[in-house]
């Protein structure tokens, strides 16, 4: 007897949820919102303390308000994620993220005698920026092999794409001054920095950067930009 032709036959991955969230995409978010938001609610509402209570003395307070703005907006970024049930309505950021990860890592080794050892937190700070610029590549490649067909890129987002680019790369043009010329490029900036805070505000510099000439690359419909455009404007 020949079993009936149905749509579930001639999609197999329908049953399974094509573009869908799994399940360790949405625990490594929860990770990342809390870890966010606790760094977040303490740089920028108490950045005084940043110079005592960190896993590195962070002064002037201005620096620690500074980052502790782009944490709040990757809050916002996290909590948003948690609440969406395509995958493609956040699969351009991680690009974003592992830019920032990365560029936070190599600040770290660089300037390891900076950090605060003897502090647990500080620990706590390496083994997250050296386990997520790993963990990225691997829930991003889970992620596609449940991933919708890409839809063609709508027109009328042409002169958005067009302006974050334009954007976007203005973004990493700084970042990459503070990172590679931290000295120079510090006394340039508009409050002190030291060369580990230089490299540390370029890299957020990156992470907008990076997320915006991703968005001016892939954007293909207007609701996969809303997390990104809502964090930027938050930051």
């Amino acid at each position: 007897m020949v079993a009936p032709v149905t749509t579930a036959s001639l999609h197999p991955t329908t049953s399974a949820g094509v573009g869908r969230v799994l399940g360790l995409t949405r625990a490594g978010v929860w990770v990342l919102f809390i870890l966010a938001a606790a760094n977040g609610v303490f740089l920028y509402l108490l950045p005084g303390l940043a110079d005592t209570d960190y896993a590195w003395s962070i002064k002037p307070a201005v620096n620690a308000a500074f980052i502790g703005a782009g944490f709040l907006a990757g809050t916002l970024a996290t909590g948003l994620a948690l609440r969406a049930s395509r995958w493609r309505s956040f699969a351009l950021l991680p690009p974003a993220l592992w830019v920032l990860a990365t560029t936070l890592l190599i600040a770290t080794i660089v300037h390891e005698d900076r950090f605060k050892w003897d502090y647990p937190l500080t620990w706590v700070w390496a083994f997250v920026y050296g386990f997520v610029p790993l963990a990225i590549p691997v829930l991003m490649w889970r992620q596609r092999r449940v991933a919708e067909p890409l839809a063609p890129a709508d027109p009328r987002l042409s002169v958005l794409r067009a302006l974050s680019g334009v954007v976007g790369v203005a973004l990493l043009a700084g970042a990459v001054a503070l990172y590679l010329a931290p000295v120079d490029a510090g006394e340039e900036w508009v409050w002190e920095l030291t060369p580990l805070l230089a490299r540390a505000v370029g890299a957020w510099y990156a992470l907008f950067g990076t997320m915006l000439v991703t968005f001016a690359i892939g954007l293909r419909r207007p609701f996969e930009g809303l997390i990104g455009y809502a964090t930027l404007a938050c930051w």
